[in-house]
């Protein structure tokens, strides 16, 4: 068999997905969930998975679903997300669609007959950058969590999540988990690192064990409006105040990580809203998110019960309200209860994608997650692997983002050698 897809097309095609977005000033991607360029990448992947021959259909989420159906019993699943985030990149997400695409491809050109059908899905909403829905998709495909959930979510235009859905021709009230899970032998999904690890070891193929720990907050701390010639030092600055906060956490974030070869635990301040325009005024308030990622869910929860107490003795000290929001964490978006362990992919998978890499001559190391996938929505309750590819110097979620065409050539073929292990499972 000829199982080597090259890079250079898996780039062609990952351009072509590309075209499909809002037009940006710095060249990146912008395709958004409900959208027309979501609609238009549909449509594009529907038109080229039916000259497949593969059945194509959509669920009630709006996942895009393809089918190589064999009669068989069980199903074999691959693929990942549409969707981008604001002015992101190419590759996040679009590549293990393309790459699901063409390994199915190629295994017919192959004319292998396969024991267990063989599914691509293109989730939607993976990034929840519209809605702050992330795994929207496969959260409700999966049954990770109720849409209901989800019912109040507003964009930034005021677009509701249940009107941007009748827009584009789905219910809110009819999405449920329409999952038949039993089905799936296993889900393997393809993605990029968004990490710098392969590259500085130069390795080929990450075998992900799992997706790290994740607890995500919203602060809001409220001061009061002074005019800046207002000196006294009792004036209730929210702005300093969190400076300070975030001052120690850094801190003591290096203090954590110092002395091991990788972070051991990452922390991200990715939302800053200050309600004031005026240069010569005390803003009145600051609403910002705390994303804290480890390997270490106890190492976690310190350092947020830490963050907590200089939130709350701060304030009480500069005399201002504050206030502490959960957002979500990695139980919620797995569905999961215990937030005391990462979510964990299929010991026999990670085995089977081990083999994959040796057989094709790559070198490859086990490595976790520290970005959220969809498959940690299928993990708990499918049997669930990821191959991870280099990102060049860690990039991602920017114009910038970019992995070479070896690696992409490499990570797609892991895939294909990984589908056909997995057809010899039950």
């Amino acid at each position: 068999m000829n199982r080597i897809i090259s890079g250079a097309t898996i780039l062609h095609d990952l351009e072509s997905l590309a075209r499909f977005s809002v037009p940006t000033s710095k060249g990146g991607v912008t395709r958004l969930p409900w959208t027309y360029e979501d609609e238009q990448v549909v449509l594009l992947l529907t038109d080229t998975l039916t000259a497949l021959g593969l059945q194509v259909s959509r669920d009630t989420a709006n996942n895009l679903w393809a089918v190589w159906d064999v009669d068989a019993d069980r199903s074999i699943v691959i693929g990942s997300h549409r969707d981008s985030v604001p002015n992101g990149g190419r590759f996040d997400g679009a590549l293990g669609v393309i790459g699901a695409m063409r390994v199915i491809q190629q295994l017919k050109a192959d004319q292998y007959r396969p024991r267990h059908n063989i599914e691509l899905v293109a989730w939607n909403d993976e990034e929840g950058a519209r809605f702050g829905t992330t795994l929207f998709g496969s959260r409700i495909y999966s049954g990770a969590t109720q849409v209901t959930q989800f019912s109040d979510k507003i964009d930034r235009q005021g677009t509701s999540l249940a009107e941007a859905a009748l827009q584009a021709g789905y219910s809110v009230e009819k999405m449920e988990a329409t999952n038949h899970l039993s089905r799936m032998a296993a889900y393997l999904e393809l993605h990029i690192e968004q990490g710098p690890i392969l590259e500085r070891n130069h390795c080929h193929i990450g075998v992900v064990s799992g997706i790290n720990v994740q607890f995500r907050e919203r602060f809001t701390m409220r001061g009061i409006r002074v005019h800046a010639a207002y000196s006294g030092a009792d004036r209730a600055d929210p702005i300093f105040a969190t400076a300070e906060v975030w001052h120690n956490l850094m801190t003591t974030i290096h203090q954590a990580n110092h002395g091991y070869p990788y972070p051991r635990i990452a922390a991200t301040v990715g939302q800053v809203d200050v309600h004031s325009h005026l240069i010569n005024a005390v803003p009145p308030d600051i609403i910002w998110t705390l994303d804290l990622r480890s390997d270490d869910a106890s190492l976690a929860q310190e350092m947020l019960e830490m963050v907590h107490g200089n939130v709350e003795r701060i304030a009480q000290r500069a005399g201002f309200n504050a206030e502490i929001t959960s957002v979500d964490d990695h139980t919620v978006l797995a569905g999961t209860t215990d937030s005391s362990q990462p979510i964990a992919f299929d010991p026999v998978l990670q085995s089977i994608v081990s083999d994959a890499a040796r057989d094709g001559g790559y070198s490859f190391q086990h490595m976790a997650s520290w970005a959220g996938h969809d498959a940690m929505a299928l993990a708990p309750r499918v049997p669930t692997a990821m191959i991870f590819v280099p990102s060049y110097k860690g990039l991602s979620h920017t114009p910038e983002e970019w992995t070479d065409p070896m690696d992409l050539e490499r990570g797609v073929d892991v895939l294909l050698r990984s589908v056909i292990k997995a057809d010899t499972l039950p």
